[in-house]
């Protein structure tokens, strides 16, 4: 199985084969978006003429979409790189403020659960046991923190998941090909995970952080078969995505995943 592309209504996405089992499931990573023409001022009632904000807020109003989504039905978080997790019942309430954590579980049905990424890892979990879902956002600090596998503890705690039940799908993110980073940033990860394998890290100074948070999942219990990498790298691929470490870029994609 692998992360297959689709266009829905204009807009393209990639998302997780694995999790197609579960038809109550909806899941998504958007792609660059459509080019709509952008002024800088806001033509009011004219759709083609937008500011880049509004512009940005269309493109993300048409992918929530195609999952049956408003943006009044999607969580959105102040992402900080930190290991903060929120456990919400319910779609946020009008005018809430975006919560500063880099990851989300909810059981609650139409409830859009969604992190913000241009080259960070996105990491969806699924517990189709207890039906519950959560969303992480996991850059070089949250992996490193282990945001992955604590948002597994928040889903234990919280709804009483067990690992070995759980699926996880790992998104488009930037791959050791092109995540060149100090021996001393290297030396971090080998010092608080020195069970994982770091022979290609110590050799050319890279950090393979889609590989790392698969281990770190697999080492807090989830079966290697419920967990799929997508294997994309967004520095590489400049036609599909959009990367901060390539072009220092403001634009950003979105994962989304939720129950119908």
């Amino acid at each position: 199985m692998a992360w297959q592309r689709r266009e829905d209504n204009g807009i393209s996405y990639y998302y997780s084969e694995l999790l197609t089992r579960f038809s109550w499931l909806a899941q998504g990573f958007s792609a660059r978006w459509p080019e709509l023409k952008v002024t800088e001022r806001s033509t009011k009632g004219s759709i083609g003429e937008l500011t880049e904000k509004e512009a940005e807020a269309e493109n993300r109003r048409h992918f929530l979409a195609v999952f049956g989504l408003t943006a009044d039905q999607t969580w959105l978080l102040k992402q900080v790189h930190g290991d903060v997790i929120l456990a919400v019942e319910g779609p946020p309430s009008p005018g809430t403020t975006r919560p500063e954590a880099d990851a989300l579980v909810t059981n609650g049905r139409g409830v859009g659960l969604a992190t913000i990424h241009a080259d960070c890892v996105p990491v969806v979990l699924v517990d189709p046991v207890r039906r519950v879902i959560g969303a992480v956002h996991a850059g070089w600090k949250g992996t490193l923190a282990g945001i992955a596998p604590k948002t597994l503890d928040v889903m234990a705690a919280k709804y009483g998941s067990v690992p070995s039940d759980c699926f996880a799908a790992i998104g488009p993110a930037i791959g050791p090909c092109c995540y060149r980073v100090t021996p001393e940033r290297v030396a971090l990860f080998q010092k608080k995970w020195p069970q994982l394998d770091w022979e290609a890290s110590r050799s050319n100074s890279t950090l393979d952080l889609p590989r790392i948070n698969q281990e770190l999942l697999v080492d807090y219990g989830l079966k290697p078969t419920r967990i799929e990498q997508s294997q994309l790298c967004t520095a590489c691929r400049r036609a599909d995505f959009y990367s901060f470490r390539r072009e220092q870029t403001g634009q950003r994609m979105l994962s989304v995943v939720v129950m119908k």
